[in-house]
């Protein structure tokens, strides 16, 4: 939980992007089942930008549309409603990388980690038969968001927290524990549970560089594997140098390892290390769709 300080120094941000009302109703319905893919259209519809988002991600080569998609009912049918949901999170999300100062922060090499994070999340739990692929990737995608908010709204803090993980002798995370008495798991977390996103959303954010041991008893299971899913993608993105801009020379602590996903899976013909190299093959297709989806 975080201190009564820090909270109080966030809640006065007042130039903290926030999920536009109409985006987080389309979002509500996407949670529907039941939702009808003309009343959803008709949502989305009132969206120019999103509309015309959605559209382009449908006549991408990805989905061998070859430019036939021309109405939002039809791109529903076409994508899913993870793919839809995936790109509206994914505009919010973006729209808070674009207020980061680029002297402050290669944001372009964080944002491709951070599509990289989000398309390996969705691939593992696609593997490990979690049903929510698509809030899989929405986990992966914003896993780290609590780092912009530290080099944001605490830049100075930023500097020596850098500094001491450029001495090497700290991860990130310690690093901020010692400087801001709270660590980027913590941020992210609370600007998750302040869009009002689901909580096993909220907690995988919060947990995945947590031990398992660590978690409170009544946490649901949703949010044990979502946890498990976003720290292996961290895991691999770290082993395919896909987390450069950390600065890192001590691995961080993480809740699961690519290891222990591969271990639940893995083709008893193929050895660990081989099953490694398939993998990363596969997150690198997986990386290169979402990229031409979220531009």
């Amino acid at each position: 939980m975080l201190n009564h300080s820090i909270e109080r120094r966030l809640n006065n941000i007042t130039d903290l992007p926030v999920v536009p009302a109409h985006l987080g109703q389309i979002l509500k319905s996407l949670d529907n089942p039941n939702i009808r893919a003309k009343k959803l259209a008709e949502q989305i519809e009132t969206d120019q930008s999103l509309t015309t988002k959605i559209l382009k991600a449908a006549n991408s080569p990805y989905y061998g549309s070859a430019g036939r998609i021309s109405t939002i009912e039809l791109a529903i049918v076409i994508m899913g409603l993870n793919t839809i949901k995936e790109i509206i999170i994914g505009m919010v999300v973006r729209k808070f990388f674009n207020k980061v100062p680029s002297y402050l922060f290669d944001v372009k090499l964080f944002w491709n980690y951070s599509i990289y994070c989000g398309s390996a999340s969705r691939l593992i739990a696609r593997k490990i038969g979690f049903k929510k692929a698509g809030e899989a990737f929405v986990a992966g995608l914003m896993h780290d968001l609590g780092i912009l908010i530290i080099i944001q709204y605490f830049s100075h803090e930023f500097s020596e927290i850098n500094s001491l993980v450029q001495s090497g002798k700290y991860t990130m995370r310690k690093a901020e524990q010692l400087v801001i008495g709270a660590d980027h798991c913590e941020l992210g977390s609370w600007l998750a549970n302040k869009w009002s996103l689901p909580a096993p959303l909220v907690n995988s954010i919060k947990y995945h560089h947590s031990k398992p041991s660590d978690l409170p008893d009544d946490i649901d299971e949703d949010s044990v594997k979502l946890s498990m899913i976003v720290s292996a993608s961290e895991w691999f993105a770290q082993l395919t140098a896909n987390k450069s801009w950390s600065n890192e020379s001590e691995q961080p602590p993480y809740f699961s390892t690519g290891k222990d996903i591969l271990n639940i899976y893995q083709d008893e013909l193929i050895d660990l290390k081989g099953s490694i190299a398939l993998f990363r093959h596969e997150i690198d297709a997986e990386f290169s769709r979402a990229s031409e989806l979220n531009p």
